[in-house]
């Protein structure tokens, strides 16, 4: 690693120190305050990254995002960064209601959970990490994967999210497949994000018209555990957030029935982009042909 990169990396740590002692202390309203006077900085000064986000969703959308629609976009970025690290201060009554009290196709997450157990696919729309924290609150224990970037940074999210209730594994943990499977079959929901293929082996999909690769392993887990595959796409609204399920899915036999949910996921996600285009916050080549 250059001295560069070590840099940059101690002040990323300082920052997520100070933000994750500070933001807990605030308020939902003040944090959505700050976001947004980050978010609109950030619009202003540019950087790859974000304009990497706005080529990503002008293929779902089929034309470039105005420049409100840009600037939308980075303050839901800028939201969601200061919501995940304020969090955890933040109570099981708070957490409720910073979510639609009646989200679109919960109860068929209910059923699933009650019966053959349930595997949810998420993009990275809006806040996964404060829908991880809403079910929590709600009755939904929550099973995931995280990337395992250091050790104490991944020690650190463990520790965070296990006082939310959710149980983390990580992505390299060899052991993390059997570990979902025990989840689910012990009533737990398992939270995956299923739109960034991390390891050049993912699905091959249709994405709003254009080749890109998803991961297998919500499909998978769903079919070893036999439990239903079930999207769910949340976005922001002015006060707070609303979650939406799509339909149960049943993983078929073979790479085939794995293809086949992973392209029904894939449909869902688009689906909901379009009708958010500025939540969704994948800022890395998507696109195959990227």
């Amino acid at each position: 690693m250059s001295s560069q990169e070590e840099f940059r990396d101690a002040v990323n740590r300082a920052l997520f120190r100070l933000g994750g002692s500070v933001l807990p202390r605030l308020s939902p309203g003040s944090v959505r305050g700050w976001s947004g006077l980050l978010g609109t900085v950030a619009s202003a000064i540019g950087t790859e990254h974000i304009d990497q986000g706005h080529r990503n969703v002008a293929k779902v959308i089929g034309r470039m995002p105005s420049e409100l629609e840009r600037a939308a976009s980075v303050r839901s970025w800028a939201r969601m960064f200061m919501e995940t690290l304020a969090v955890p201060g933040w109570d099981a009554r708070t957490l409720r209601a910073l979510v639609d009290a009646e989200p679109e196709g919960l109860a068929r997450l209910r059923a699933a959970q009650a019966g053959i157990g349930a595997v949810v696919a998420l993009p990275h729309m809006a806040n996964w990490d404060l829908a991880g924290a809403w079910a929590c609150a709600s009755g939904l224990p929550v099973t995931t994967v995280a990337e395992h970037l250091g050790e104490r940074e991944f020690a650190a999210y463990v520790k965070l999210r296990g006082r939310l209730g959710m149980e983390v594994f990580a992505h390299d943990d060899p052991g993390a497949v059997a570990g979902m499977i025990a989840a689910v079959r012990s009533g737990r929901v398992v939270c995956l994000m299923a739109d960034r293929d991390m390891t050049g082996a993912g699905l091959r999909v249709d994405f709003g018209g254009h080749p890109a690769r998803l991961p297998a392993g919500p499909a998978l887990v769903a079919r070893r555990s036999g439990a239903a595959l079930i999207p769910m796409v949340p976005h922001y609204t002015s006060t707070g957030m609303a979650l939406m399920f799509g339909q149960s899915l049943h993983p078929g036999p073979g790479r085939a029935g794995l293809q086949e949910a992973t392209q029904q996921v894939a449909d869902f996600f688009v689906s909901q982009i379009r009708r958010h285009p500025s939540d969704w916050q994948v800022m890395q080549p998507f696109f195959e042909n990227d």
